[in-house]
């Protein structure tokens, strides 16, 4: 098989991510798979993973977007494209009139409303197939377009590639000792992007009202975004010990896992988290926000992690300080959680997925 892989995310989380695992996992089988960009941030990122991309210009789907998209698709030789935006499935609607291949929707709208008028019911006309990371995102599109039922879909979780994706000690004490962390401390940490749905004002919260009632830790934010300097000022108001790592490369991130005694993930609406996969394929235990399809990844029945609801500051702050005054739950939350990943999401049932989902495709039975 011969794809592209287009996404104008900015960055690399979320879909960046998911979309590295996928490449690498169409390329060790051998596949083509090729990543299409819009922004140098994330380019740079994939090439550092060691994974073949090209750089369009642009976000928009003008004349020299298709062009430039059409070009990239010709000298990949593609037969599909996997869009996982709007604009990346108008890109792709316009480019296929000059290049014929099929177009996948890796459907990745989570914090608004899909755009259901005349001209995106046209543009996902031309869609072959839906992927859907969730069953709540799946419900989700169907609810706001009923039309969408009739595009043959198929259900493919992230998966976490769980030999990278391990406990690694002496990463865990160098990253401490990086950031001036006590070897002793209580490490709480949260991967995501500073931006306001993602819950860090919730989860600062939380842990200083945990830390007033006898918890001593230390809060570690890794991630980037325009909320940064808001934030590193509200938990200096109220003195809760933290460090803001800025966006982490892999193997930082991987330490900084294995550092953490405790993920949290307050996020107040999520796909299928790609942070809480990484967290729990480490053996970190989490505790999340119930929101999205967050409940599908970590587990319900509080032996793989804990969900208390969204936004709910004493909710988090109680299931906090209980998951550390109760002896050896850390540790086996963290060991469930792992197993769960394994057993459950491996990256291999991921590209599975897809493999399936384009072989029938091209088959044309979907």
């Amino acid at each position: 098989m011969r794809v592209a892989l287009l996404t104008s995310a900015n960055g690399w989380r979320g879909s960046g991510a998911s979309y590295a695992k996928l490449a690498r996992g169409l390329r060790d089988r051998g596949h083509v798979a090729h990543l299409v960009t819009a922004a140098s941030k994330l380019t740079d990122r994939l090439r550092e993973e060691g994974l073949e991309v090209t750089q369009i210009p642009g976000r928009n789907t003008g004349p020299r977007e298709v062009w430039a998209l059409r070009r990239a698709l010709r000298s990949i030789g593609a037969q599909a494209i996997v869009a996982d935006t709007p604009r990346d499935v108008r890109l792709s609607r316009y480019a296929t009139l000059l290049h014929r291949a099929r177009i996948v929707y890796r459907y990745n709208l989570n914090y608004r409303q899909p755009r259901t008028h005349l001209m995106d019911r046209v543009y996902v006309s031309g869609v072959s197939a839906c992927v859907y990371q969730s069953r709540y995102i799946q419900n989700d599109a169907v609810k706001h377009a009923a039309w969408m039922s009739r595009i043959p879909a198929y259900h493919v979780p992230n998966g976490y590639d769980t030999a990278r994706y391990a406990p690694r000690p002496d990463a865990a004490r160098a990253f401490r000792e990086r950031y001036g962390i006590a070897p002793s401390a209580r490490v709480v940490l949260s991967a995501a992007k500073l931006t306001r749905n993602k819950g860090h004002d919730i989860a600062i919260a939380a842990l200083n009202r945990a830390r007033h009632g006898g918890l001593d830790l230390v809060y570690v934010v890794c991630g980037d975004g325009q909320l940064e300097g808001e934030l590193v000022s509200i938990a200096r108001r109220c003195g809760l010990p933290s460090v803001f790592t800025g966006l982490l490369g892999t193997r930082d991130m991987i330490a900084a896992y294995s550092a953490a005694d405790l993920v949290v993930h307050p996020s107040l609406q999520e796909i299928f988290p790609n942070a809480v996969g990484e967290a729990m394929a480490c053996a970190c235990p989490v505790i999340a926000a119930d929101a999205g399809g967050t409940g599908e990844l970590l587990g319900r029945d509080g032996t793989t992690g804990v969900l208390v609801p969204p936004a709910d500051v004493d909710a988090l702050a109680g299931a906090v300080a209980a998951v550390f005054a109760e002896s050896g739950r850390l540790r086996a939350l963290g060991a469930a959680a792992r197993r769960r990943i394994e057993e459950q999401f491996p990256v291999s049932r991921m590209v599975d997925g897809y493999e399936r989902a384009l072989a029938e495709v091209f088959a044309g039975g979907s």
